[in-house]
């Protein structure tokens, strides 16, 4: 009985450890995002302030919003399907 106990023992460690896996990707991913979009503004602030056409810096704004409300959608879904029962 050793052996099922070891498994099970297994088993919960390697759901604990794939979704703390699928949080990192997901929080690099919205972290690479907004630093996108961080840099964008602060281009945009200096391509104004040195009077230089401003990219726009919107779009990359709400695709960082974007990812951001993906990424903690999918956290939700990945702690709620692999949570220790």
């Amino acid at each position: 009985m050793k052996i099922f106990a070891k498994r099970r023992s297994f088993r919960l460690e390697f759901k604990r450890q794939l979704c703390l896996a699928i949080m990192a990707a997901v929080g690099f991913t919205i972290a690479f995002a907004w630093r996108e979009a961080i840099f964008a503004t602060f281009q945009d602030f200096v391509s104004r302030f040195l009077d230089v056409a401003p990219e726009h810096y919107l779009s990359q704004t709400y695709t960082a919003i974007t990812i951001t409300l993906a990424g903690v959608i999918v956290i939700f879904l990945t702690s709620k399907i692999l949570r220790d029962r």
